[in-house]
């Protein structure tokens, strides 16, 4: 069992591999046009999503005005159907920004779930790329027969992983029927799951590469939890990770790495 100070040592080494993402990156050029793709895809997704709502947004407040009633008084007479009508604007308000923030929130999960999946090829050919100058070694030449290869058991992979992200949440939302505590339990620990989950998706990269088994990734995630989340603690910063992505997988590519050699390091001198 992990003591409190090896778990925050963990941790560090996670948020670590973060910047060292980014320092990996600016130090190899040749990285870039790997890093560009999948950055430009996640962007791009973003912007359609955005501008798709702001162009339904009218009919999609009518609707739920529609069932909910007009929050306003029709040609106020006496001084109390005033205020009455100046606090229905205020509500009124309030109900358009939390459809705003609502939307998108549940645009930017469903941005990162298509991006990761839709990206993926393009990750994992970074993630294969970083490994290799790691080892010293040249990265094999490009092949349109393993890209497809690749590309579809990624796609696969990343897949089971979105499904992942959107369903633990939702279980996680039962909480908020608990009173009083249940809410600030369920935003702590969708925090602490959304962590995990972003990072363990790009530490898991350079393992759906040898092809192991999903089981036994999740076991490697579980047991560096702390790590994954400290990786992935990024996910309390809106939109990092759509901006942000190629770091990412430079940073769990590292980590994996680094925490592969010290299992292997473990085995050996046990």
């Amino acid at each position: 069992m992990k003591t409190p100070m090896s778990r925050t040592k963990d941790l560090a080494s996670g948020v670590g591999c973060l910047f060292r993402g980014f320092t990996f990156l600016a130090s190899h050029p040749r990285l870039w046009k790997w890093a560009i793709l999948p950055t430009l895809i996640n962007i791009i997704l973003l912007i359609v999503m955005i501008a798709g709502f702001a162009h339904y947004y009218t009919d999609i407040y009518g609707w739920l005005t529609t069932h909910l009633g007009h929050l306003d008084i029709e040609n106020p007479t006496t001084w109390y159907l005033h205020v009455a009508d100046a606090l229905l604007w205020v509500l009124n308000l309030i109900f358009q920004i939390l459809i705003v923030i609502l939307s998108l929130i549940i645009l930017l999960i469903i941005s990162y779930v298509t991006g990761l999946i839709i990206a993926s090829p393009f990750n994992d050919a970074l993630s294969e790329r970083v490994e290799t100058l790691v080892a010293g070694t040249e990265p094999p030449p490009f092949a349109w027969k393993k890209f497809i290869r690749d590309l579809c058991r990624t796609i696969r992979i990343e897949a089971l992983k979105a499904a992942m992200l959107l369903a633990i949440p939702v279980v996680l939302f039962i909480l908020n029927v608990i009173p009083v505590v249940g809410s600030p339990l369920y935003v702590a620990l969708t925090l602490l799951f959304g962590s995990w989950d972003l990072g363990f998706a790009y530490a898991d990269l350079p393992m759906g590469r040898r092809v192991l088994p999903f089981r036994e990734r999740i076991a490697f995630g579980l047991k560096n939890k702390w790590a994954m989340v400290g990786l992935g603690s990024a996910f309390v910063v809106p939109f990092f990770n759509l901006l942000f992505v190629a770091p990412m997988v430079v940073g769990g590519t590292l980590l994996y790495i680094e925490l592969r050699d010290q299992r292997i390091s473990f085995k050996i001198s046990a």
